[in-house]
């Protein structure tokens, strides 16, 4: 049962500024609206959400999501799990948000195992039908996106990614361009990928949010580079990634630092990838996909810089932690990615 005290309130983090206190009220695809205790309801912008804290919810989804933050991906999931039958809320906005939380850690599972991809999809796509107006509708978007991508289906992801446009926001529509060049590259289209990624560098603002989708389109572009075999070029839009882009968006950081390493390799500068995969092992371990691609080369890579031990332990660690990824099958002999 849920300890109530007279202080009990839902709160909501804010990306711009400072924490707000009081009752969920009600929400719509666009905003969430709190009534503190004294003045007037605030409507907080989806895109300005940065965490919330569910009054009614057990303790078990704060856990669970504090898991999912740390790459603890298959506790999150039953924490989650749990907290959604043991809650009794009247609170539609929560209900849904149960859903939607379940829905973004199998999605993250499915990056890194393709076992997960089909449960993602119908997580995502139940949200995704049952929240056109809940504030987590365009974030069920992006991954549901995403998600069909991993599987292979770029026109579904096509579709679902042109849904962003209609955002009131520019980083969200942003998002949607970054997509679109994401599926060209998918399409064995540099060149077109290339054009998609740079319209979004120069239509993004100052804000983070429209920030952080220029970082991404900067990746994007990194990527088509070095898939025309452009390293050089490659290797200076990520440095400039790698230097310029916050800490914090670590998705960002570890994407970085892997398609460094690629492109260092593939200059034969060997030393320097291990360097750039080491990265994403130490300081980004729960940007799963991201990790299990490192470990990948790591165990390779090692042996060519006369540490194979290292590479024995990378191994070790790609299979232990990633067994049914792409990676580790590739690893052990069977097909790439």
């Amino acid at each position: 049962t849920m300890a109530t005290s007279a202080f009990a309130a839902d709160s909501i983090t804010r990306k711009s500024g400072p924490r707000l206190a009081g009752t969920i009220t009600g929400t719509t695809r666009t905003e969430l609206t709190i009534k503190p205790s004294v003045g007037e309801a605030v409507a907080v912008p989806a895109n300005d959400i940065a965490a919330i804290d569910w009054d009614d919810a057990s303790a078990d989804l704060k856990l669970g999501i504090s898991d999912e933050n740390g790459g603890r991906l298959d506790s999150a999931l039953e924490r989650v799990r749990k907290s959604k039958a043991e809650t009794q809320t009247s609170n539609d906005a929560l209900k849904k948000e149960f859903d939607f939380v379940e829905a973004r850690i199998l999605a993250r599972m499915a990056k890194a195992d393709p076992a997960k991809v089909d449960e993602a999809l119908a997580q995502l796509d139940k949200v995704r039908k049952a929240c056109s107006d809940h504030f987590r509708y365009f974030d069920a978007l992006q991954l549901l996106g995403e998600v069909q991508m991993v599987k292979g289906d770029n026109a579904a992801a096509r579709q679902t990614f042109e849904g962003l446009s209609q955002a009131p926001w520019n980083d969200v529509k942003l998002a949607g361009q970054v997509a679109l060049g994401r599926i060209q590259m998918a399409e064995r289209n540099a060149d077109e990928a290339v054009r998609s990624f740079d319209a979004a560098i120069a239509s993004a603002g100052n804000s983070p949010g429209e920030q952080a989708r220029k970082y991404d389109a900067m990746l994007g572009k990194a990527r088509a580079l070095s898939a025309q075999s452009k390293h050089e070029e490659a290797l200076a839009v990520l440095d400039e990634v790698t230097g310029k882009a916050p800490a914090t968006e670590t998705a960002l950081q570890a994407e970085a630092y892997v398609l460094q390493g690629n492109s260092l390799q593939a200059l034969n500068r060997n030393k320097e990838a291990v360097l750039a995969y080491l990265h994403v092992d130490l300081l980004f371990p729960r940007e799963t996909a991201f990790h299990a691609e490192s470990l990948y080369h790591l165990a390779r890579l090692w042996k060519t810089v006369q540490s194979p031990e290292r590479g024995l332990d990378a191994e070790a660690k790609l299979t232990a932690a990633y067994p049914n990824s792409d990676w580790a099958k590739k690893l052990s002999g069977g097909s790439a990615p």
